[in-house]
């Protein structure tokens, strides 16, 4: 289980919509997107389909974070990981297990400062209404308030580049169409196991202003 989760964080790390001009309808019971499959996710309100991107209301939510260091092979991706990995599968005060959940999201900053460093998280699950805390230093709990966000949302493995240039390219949508979002970083969120071959779902978000 311990190789099945490091290989996912290789190739998370690793790692579209219809057009239309009206408002979605949305059902008076949250369905769950097909993309989380069946671990938990972020519950969110579809605010507008675009063309090529989605625009989205999250509900507040709770992570479990540690500091990122980028590096060309990608070592720093496993070894951050590794320590949410610990902590989910009972390396915390109250030595619980806490299902896995998705997605894995990765905090990229675009203009440093006042950006910040890069961090990855786990969405901790909506059962766990008090998660203990953790003991490594490098991993921490932090509360990620309702926010509204532009999602674009590609398929296959994708390299750290193809997110890039995906934020990149929602970027220039969001300008095109005067919409005013925090271009200091973007989020890179990973849905798949390395052993999901066939749709694979990933995302590039920008939080909106």
């Amino acid at each position: 289980m311990e190789i099945k989760y490091q290989l996912l964080s290789l190739l998370l790390v690793l790692g579209t919509s219809q057009a239309t001009e009206q408002e979605p309808d949305v059902p008076d019971v949250y369905q769950k997107p097909k993309f989380c499959g069946q671990l938990d996710c972020p519950i969110y309100r579809l605010v507008k389909q675009y063309d090529k991107f989605e625009h989205r209301d999250y509900e507040a939510t709770r992570w479990v974070r540690t500091p990122l260091e980028n590096d060309f092979f990608g070592l720093g991706m496993v070894k951050s990981f590794r320590r949410l990995y610990k902590y989910i599968t009972g390396s915390n005060a109250e030595e619980m297990k806490i299902n896995m959940t998705v997605p894995v999201v990765i905090y990229k900053p675009r203009n440093q400062p006042p950006a910040g460093n890069s961090t990855m998280s786990f969405f901790v699950p909506h059962e766990v209404q008090d998660p203990p805390q953790p003991t490594d230093p490098d991993v921490y709990l932090s509360d990620s308030p309702a926010k509204s966000v532009y999602v674009r949302s590609f398929g296959g493995y994708a390299l750290d580049s193809a997110y890039s240039k995906e934020a990149e390219v929602l970027a220039e949508e969001l300008r095109a169409l005067g919409l005013e979002f925090n271009d200091s970083f973007y989020l890179r969120s990973g849905y798949n196991d390395p052993f999901t071959v066939y749709d694979r779902h990933n995302e590039v978000w920008f939080v909106a202003k």
